[in-house]
């Protein structure tokens, strides 16, 4: 289910900022005595969406681009498309939902 892996990539994104594998990006610190409580990811979950993250950079870079601006820099919509050049929130919204499904079917397919 989608919102499982929406789930998912957010859950990686806090995982890559507190000092995960950082697919060639900058992870960013948490702030210290932050009292939000953050997704609980695996290590072995949190590298298998790292693994289709890598793979949807490989396969379309724009959406690579666009799903780690989304859940590993936690940008809107709105600075997604300034930042990526798409044009419109609306065209941001729809390239992202692209780029989950897609990742949705890697992990489903991977098992």
């Amino acid at each position: 289910m989608l919102s499982d892996t929406q789930q998912r990539l957010t859950a990686w994104g806090h995982w890559v900022r507190a000092g995960g594998v950082a697919l060639g990006c900058k992870g960013v610190q948490l702030a210290v005595g932050s009292s939000v409580a953050l997704p609980v990811c695996p290590d072995d979950d949190a590298l298998d969406v790292d693994r289709a993250v890598a793979r949807l950079k490989k396969r379309d870079r724009d959406m690579g681009r666009i799903v780690v601006m989304a859940y590993l820099s936690q940008y809107s919509l709105t600075r997604i498309a300034r930042e990526a050049g798409v044009g419109s929130r609306e065209r941001a919204r729809y390239l992202l939902g692209g780029a989950e499904a897609w990742i949705d079917a890697v992990l489903f397919s991977d098992g």
